[in-house]
Parts: C-alpha cells; structure tokens; sequence
C-alpha cells in the first residue's frame, strides 16, 4: 500500500509541474489583425431562452459584415426556436438557419449537427460557439490575430456568467472547477499533449478540418466533438494548434442550474476520457490513480486509524498541487476573484471526479433530453 501511495503522489505532483509548465508556453498573438474571414457555427436544440441573446452578441463585433456570417443549426427543436430564427432572419442579413429533421443512425447528433454547419460555410475559419453563450465585440478580430498561417486551430477562454438570484457560494464552487477544465486545457496545449477543449470559444480552419477527414471515426462517439476535433488537427502534425489566452475574447456561458444537473455534466465530460489517445489517457490516469488513493485511504481509516492522517497529507498535496496550477491560471484568465473557492472545491470535487468518470464511462447519461450512452448504434 504504501508503495501505491508513493507511486501514485509523484504521479500527481509530475503532472501538475508539467502543466503548470505549459501555462507559461502559451503563445501570444500576432501584432496585426489578418484580415480573415469567419463563418460562425451554433448548434441550437430547444434553445428559445438563450439564442437571441446569443446571436445579438455575436451580431456586434467589430467588423464589417462582410467580414463574417453566423450559421445557426436548428437541431430537431420542438420549442418555439425556430420561429426566433426565423425572426431573427429577417434582421441580420449574414444569418443562415439550416434545419435538421433526423440525424442518421450511428451518428453523434452534434457532430451531425455542427458538421452540416461546417459544410455550409463559405469562410476559411471556423467558429464555434453555443447558443446559451454571450460573447464580446472584439471576439472575431482577437481570434483572427492568433491565426498565424500554420496555425490548425485556436482555443479561447470561457468561463461562466453570474445569474442574479444564484447562491454565490454554489456559483463560485462552479466557477472555479468550470475555470480549471480552461486552465489545464490551456496548459496541456502549452505544453505540446492537447488534451480537452471547449466548443464555446473554438476556431479553426475549414481546410484544416477537411484534410483530417472531419470528426473521422469519432463520429460514433456521442460526445467530444471539441476534444476531438482538438486531437485530430494536433495529431495531424500538418497544423499547430494555439490557446488564446486573451480576455477580449472571453466567452460567457451559464452555470449549470442545480447540483444534480452538475453531476450530470460531470457524467457527459468523464464520457469522453476512455476515446482520447493513449499520451492523454495516461497523463489522466495518474490523476484519477492519485484520487482513487484518496478515496481507498479514507475508507481504510474507518478500520485503521493509522490511515486517516495519510488521508489528510494526500488532500494537502491534492490541494497544494491545485493551488500551483490555479494561482497563475485565474491570473492569466483574468479571475482571481475565484481564488477564494479553490480550498472549499478541492474537497467537493474528488468525489465528484470519481463518481462521474466511472458512471460516465460504464453507464448512459442525460444530454438535451435524450438518454445516451458513449456510442451511437445503428
């Protein structure tokens, strides 16, 4: 046991200074703005309370319209978002709607969706963003500085939007482990082993996309379609794939309403893990390994007492490593305000961790309304 324990925290502790190395690789962006043109793509189902708003973001960037058109893909709605579209059709010229009725059998329905929006598009880069997300004005231009001409793909930031009523202690919990998916995506891209992405905030290049063969054989994974996407470019070795660490182009998205619903995301993210590529998978098994010892520590204690200060040294490690990643990630993200809640959400989240890579991998989930598993069948 004690052999495992050891294992396991040096396991842990290389991969946070791996990562924490990677936020301080991070490219910076050009100094001139390319003059490139963006096709953005939204993916909306039963999306009526969030696409206005979304859209009237997007519509007040800082570029001629001719610059950029904005894709919306009605994903088999049965609320009344088609009718804002078609609303909203009628006062934004650059605005296409493209309907889907059914997607085929054996097909990830956002990979399907977002696929037919890349089709669509007339501009070499491509933008992703969801219709619950607001962005800024200079959001467009600001990706266009981080398209150097090797550049396959750039991730941008994203973090959540405070809703007035919400209980601030549960939004900050939220906030700062939602913050900590950008800043190991962002570190992990940094140094040179992409791992996660985020579709909110996510450029890339039509050309790109097609010299991969799309989504490819992860079509049939349900899920994913940032991660990879994000994989699939940076395994091509053709194109390098960049993070915008850039507060103008900051990316609002709203928290998730309850703690079940929390969980549920959790369940959707841990789904993914088990298709990443072998580099990324053991870079995130000596995290979940390191967890996983926690846990067996805690449940030894009740028979051991010997155990329990084991227990309480390994969250002092979990908890020191967090801090050494986090304390320059809220820095570079611009949300240090967060910083108060890394302690409080250390505990909560390796529970949490455990329970929804497991039940993610093994069983179905909940997404839009529909029980899924990993896998679409035919």
């Amino acid at each position: 046991m004690t052999f495992i324990i050891v294992i396991s925290t040096l396991g842990f502790t290389a991969v946070i200074f791996f990562l924490r190395n990677g936020l301080y690789r991070l490219d910076s962006a050009s100094g001139e703005e390319n003059n490139l043109s963006f096709s953005v793509v939204v993916a909306a189902r039963n999306e009526e309370r969030n696409i206005e708003k979304c859209l009237q973001t997007i519509f007040t960037q800082n570029l001629s319209d001719d610059r950029y058109e904005v894709i919306v893909i009605n994903d088999r709605s049965q609320d009344t978002t088609p009718e804002i579209l078609c609303n909203l059709q009628k006062r934004f010229q650059n605005l296409k709607v493209i309907t889907i009725t059914e997607t085929p059998a054996g097909i990830s329905p956002k990979k399907y969706a977002v696929s037919k929006g890349i089709e669509t598009a007339v501009n070499e880069i491509i933008v992703f963003t969801d219709a619950d997300c607001v962005v800024q004005p200079e959001w467009l231009s600001t990706i266009g500085r981080y398209f150097k001409p090797d550049t396959g793909l750039v991730q941008g930031i994203t973090s959540y939007e405070y809703i007035d009523g919400m209980n601030k202690l549960f939004f900050g919990l939220q906030a700062i482990d939602f913050l900590s998916h950008g800043v190991i995506a962002a570190a992990a891209i940094g140094c040179g082993l992409p791992i996660n992405s985020n579709a909110n905030n996510l450029a890339f290049r039509k050309s790109a996309f097609e010299e991969i063969g799309g989504y490819g054989a992860d079509n049939k994974v349900v899920l994913g379609d940032d991660d990879h996407l994000l994989q699939r470019v940076w395994k091509s070795k053709r194109w390098k794939v960049r993070f915008m660490a850039d507060n103008r182009a900051n990316v609002e998205t709203a928290p998730t309403p309850t703690v079940g619903a929390v969980f549920e995301q959790r369940r959707r993210w841990g789904s993914v893990t088990v298709h990443y590529r072998p580099s990324q998978v053991l870079l995130l098994s000596a995290v979940f390994l390191f967890y996983l010892t926690i846990a067996f520590t805690a449940v030894a204690s009740f028979f051991d007492a010997s155990y329990l200060s084991v227990t309480i040294s390994l969250l002092f490690v979990k908890l020191a490593g967090e801090l050494v990643l986090l304390i320059p990630g809220t820095r570079i993200f611009g949300k240090k305000n967060l910083r108060i809640f890394i302690p409080p959400a250390s505990l909560i989240q390796l529970p949490m961790v455990l329970a929804a890579v497991l039940l993610g991998v093994f069983c179905r989930f909940e997404w839009k309304g529909q029980k899924l598993a990993r896998t679409m069948r035919k």
